[in-house]
């Protein structure tokens, strides 16, 4: 995931799409690859928050070739993050896991607004 911000910023900021892989070196232990993740999470955002509203607006091709306006990557950016807490969260259950909740209830127990 880490390795794919980088990916989504250089593509905004650079208008080319390079991406630095995912191989073991990144994070041969957890520890290691959560220092990663966020190493590469705080270089994003740090970024991000130094755009301009001019820079959000202009045209950056996509994969396939197409202009598309910046702020599109970000929406990118968070899709593809979304697809994968999707995936994961469809192994754990496969597996009798639950998986954590965001907004940390299941729908189940939030109160009904039928009486």
């Amino acid at each position: 995931m880490g390795s794919a911000e980088v990916m989504f910023y250089h593509a905004m900021i650079h208008h080319e799409w390079k991406y630095c892989g995912h191989e073991p070196d990144k994070g041969r232990t957890m520890e290691e690859a959560i220092h990663y993740l966020q190493n590469c999470h705080n270089t994003v955002l740090l970024g991000l928050h130094q755009l301009e509203s001019e820079q959000l607006a202009r045209k950056v091709k996509n994969l396939l070739g197409y202009e598309v306006s910046a702020w599109r990557i970000i929406m990118a950016m968070a899709e593809h993050e979304i697809h994968h807490r999707g995936q994961l969260s469809a192994y754990m259950q496969v597996n009798h896991i639950d998986p954590l909740q965001i907004f940390g209830l299941k729908i189940e127990q939030i109160p009904s607004l039928i009486t």
